[in-house]
């Protein structure tokens, strides 16, 4: 029996959530419906909602037994409730049995290099070409040296401020593709959903 909630089968689920761009308000509006209706199940323990910063949001529930979980899961109120969470975003859950509830989530760290390339290439190369058209236009005498100084100046502030934060949060569910949390000892991975 673990002394700490007085059950010996508490379970401990981890659903982590890719959000689709532009939907963090519909997503934290819809886990607080989640977090609301889970909380009215028997054997509900509690929940937690993580967020990597990274467009990752990893949702923490517990229940003192399989059955309640089960029950939990199983229900009408749930399966509504992952329909519209499925329209606003893209989830991967674990489960764990074991009396220590504690997961490691998985960081996504940097995305495989050839996607950050191609997402770098695809923002830096209409700007590289637009920048150097409009300076042969408005200052077509400009040396070379000043016309790259110029470029690469007003194509690094573009990339920074504006362009790459627009494309990665556009480009975030397939630039996350294939994050999971990575469970502990103990732990049995469980199907999407």
């Amino acid at each position: 029996m673990n002394s700490d909630t007085g059950t010996a089968q508490a379970v401990t689920v981890v659903v982590t959530r890719v959000v689709a761009p532009d939907k963090e308000d519909e997503f934290a509006r819809w886990a607080d419906d989640v977090d609301r209706a889970a909380a009215r199940f028997a054997g509900h323990l509690g929940a937690v909602r993580l967020h990597d910063g990274q467009g990752l949001h990893h949702l923490v529930y517990r229940f003192d037994t399989p059955e309640h979980l089960d029950a939990w899961e199983r229900s009408d109120v749930r399966h509504d409730l992952l329909q519209r969470g499925n329209r606003i975003s893209d989830p991967r859950r674990s489960r764990s049995a074991d009396l220590v509830p504690w997961f490691t989530l998985h960081e996504p760290g940097v995305p495989p290099k050839w996607k950050s390339f191609l997402t770098t290439w695809a923002a830096a190369y209409p700007c590289l070409l637009t920048i150097a058209t409009l300076l042969k236009l408005l200052f077509p005498g400009l040396p070379q040296a000043a016309a790259l100084a110029i470029n690469s100046l007003v194509l690094t502030a573009l990339l920074t401020w504006v362009i790459q934060p627009r494309l990665t949060r556009q480009a975030r569910a397939w630039l996350l593709q294939g994050a999971r949390p990575a469970p502990t000892r103990g732990t049995t991975p469980i199907s999407r959903g």
